[in-house]
């Protein structure tokens, strides 16, 4: 998006160094039109806040329709991620990231505090054309920064209403992963002053679930894998950067090992893949990926049959095998957000409660957790042949070294400040469209779920049902039903770049949805706003099942979330 630099510039973004230049979170009505973002103009400021200084952004369409779409961003890692991994998470390509350099690190990238608009140049360019304005901010700290997120959100609606943006009639608000936290804060707290929501991707569980849903796996890689990571509790300041960094580093070199059959068995003796598959099953992250539908198996089996494609290498040959690639690129992204996640918010929890150097600081508890009950009879009907390729009786092993494994306590005070920070409430309030990826490997689709069955049977939730007018639709984006993982001629292995075009952005990774989809839940939200009848209500969610990728199955419901705390005796 081309940024027009005009006189109502305040301020530039904190990424290039500059100093932030404070203005008011509200003007006076006789200077609005002095202030207000003019037609077709983008303009960019700081706003000031208890917690810090946020940059905003406001673009304006050539024709405003009255509403303006105020939109959180999702969690940025906060600190400097290697260069090596940073580019293997593209973090190189985000303009949401910084290069960096960091003494005994190197090359690195970091979460900037640039502001944000919308998911993308294309979404906003489509938004732009049907008369929306379009503002968001960028955070005064990164992290898990919704606390930040939601008083900088406040500001900008203060600056808005203020005068900010003339001819405003109503906001909605939109956001993604950890930005759908904050626009559920953000309502809740000004229900008032929005007048919908649309909640994307969302960790919609909180920080707990979300968490827990890494330490899964970290504890499982830490048993099963590589005894030297430490996953949680890491030490205060730079010696506790150096540990998670060290774990992100071990994580990501022995998938790529792995990948390149460098490796094969861990060393404490277990099959390294079938590990990861099983942690990843536990946490209850997908078993497709970007480059594998789970579905499709190398052409060379026709031709060579099963054992003579394994004898040249070819690869997937079964959905099992196919499950346990997915699982290693699904679990490279969810690591690195929950090692980095992890110091992060442990780092805020020492600064909240003023913790000493020497207490933990960790707000997530594996005592007495029964990982074999994390696997469910679906699951384990579904691989169990997968397991068994490493021979009888491996996944009972790899059980009995998870139950006799060290665990993690946590300690109560930080899990009570973890528990204080903002939160989504699962009540009926204002309109609500959410937009899922069935296949999320970072915010796994319970999350909405969960949620949206809050919503539904909640008291107002249920009375509003009973009319007809439940002003709330979850709408989950799919992947072609018939498969995506595409092979170069010849090749043994998929070809990622031809699988995610066969794919087509839709339904598979964190928060990937279609410019059609995104827009089409907004048009969604609109005429739910809008309707002031049933039918009218029921002629809104159609809007959105109409959109290709769409769930078209209703009464879909995603798995639930896997609840380590509910295995515990």
């Amino acid at each position: 998006m081309k940024i027009n630099m005009s006189r109502r510039l305040t301020a530039v973004v904190a990424a290039v160094g500059l100093a932030l230049v404070s203005v008011p979170a509200s003007i006076p009505a006789a200077q609005a039109d002095d202030h207000a973002c003019g037609l077709g103009e983008t303009c960019n400021g700081a706003l000031t806040g208890a917690l810090g200084d946020s940059t905003y952004q406001i673009v304006m369409p050539p024709k405003f329709n009255g509403t303006v779409l105020l939109y959180s961003h999702g969690y940025r890692i906060a600190q400097p991620v290697p260069a090596a991994i940073g580019v293997a998470l593209g973090l190189d390509k985000a303009p949401t990231y910084s290069a960096t350099t960091v003494p005994g690190v190197g090359a690195a990238y970091v979460g900037n505090g640039v502001a944000q608009v919308a998911p993308s140049t294309e979404v906003a360019a489509s938004l732009l054309g049907q008369g929306y304005a379009l503002a968001g901010t960028g955070y005064a700290n990164q992290g898990w920064a919704v606390a930040e997120g939601v008083e900088s959100g406040e500001n900008l609606i203060k600056y808005i209403n203020g005068g900010g943006i003339k001819g405003a009639k109503q906001i909605l608000a939109w956001g993604d992963s950890m930005g759908s936290i904050v626009t559920q804060s953000l309502v809740q707290r000004n229900p008032g002053k929005i007048a919908g929501t649309n909640p994307r991707c969302g960790a919609l569980a909180g920080p707990e679930a979300a968490f827990d849903t890494a330490q899964t796996v970290l504890y499982t890689w830490k048993t099963l894998i590589d005894p030297t990571i430490k996953g949680s509790n890491y030490a205060a300041g730079a010696a506790g950067y150096a540990e998670a960094v060290g774990d992100l580093a071990k994580v990501f070199g022995t998938i790529s090992a792995v990948a390149s059959g460098e490796a094969t068995v861990s060393a404490v003796g277990y099959p390294i893949a079938l590990s990861n598959l099983l942690a990843g099953l536990m946490a209850g992250l997908p078993t497709v990926s970007s480059t594998y539908d789970g579905v499709t198996v190398n052409p060379a089996v026709a031709t060579l049959g099963t054992a003579g494609a394994l004898a040249g290498g070819y690869s997937p040959l079964s959905s099992g095998q196919s499950a346990a690639a997915a699982m290693l690129q699904n679990v490279a992204g969810a690591a690195a957000l929950g090692i980095m996640g992890q110091y992060e918010l442990e780092q805020r929890v020492r600064t909240i409660g003023g913790l000493a150097p020497t207490d933990s600081a960790n707000f997530t508890s594996n005592v007495g957790v029964n990982y074999s009950e994390l696997l469910s009879p679906e699951q384990r009907g579904e691989f169990g042949d997968t397991f068994a390729t490493a021979g009888p009786g491996v996944l009972d092993a790899m059980f009995a070294a998870l139950a006799a494994g060290e665990r993690t306590p946590a300690n109560p005070v930080a899990v009570k400040i973890v528990q204080s920070l903002p939160s989504a409430e699962a009540v009926y309030g204002k309109p609500a469209v959410l937009l899922t990826d069935t296949f999320d490997p970072i915010t796994p689709a319970g999350n909405a779920g969960e949620f949206f069955d809050g919503v539904v049977t909640s008291k107002k939730g249920k009375s509003a049902a009973k009319k007809g007018m439940l002003k709330a639709v979850s709408y989950y984006a799919v992947p072609p039903a018939d498969g995506w993982t595409r092979f170069a001629e010849g090749a043994k292995s998929p070809s990622a770049a031809l699988s995610a075009a066969a794919l087509g952005g839709s339904g598979v990774g964190h928060c990937a949805f279609t410019t059609d989809q995104s827009v089409g839940s907004v048009s969604a939200l609109m005429a739910l706003v809008k309707a002031n009848t049933a039918k009218k209500v029921a002629a809104a969610k159609r809007v959105g099942y109409k959109v290709a990728g769409i769930n078209k199955d209703r009464f879909y419901e995603p798995p639930a979330l896997k609840n380590p705390a509910a295995t515990v005796n």
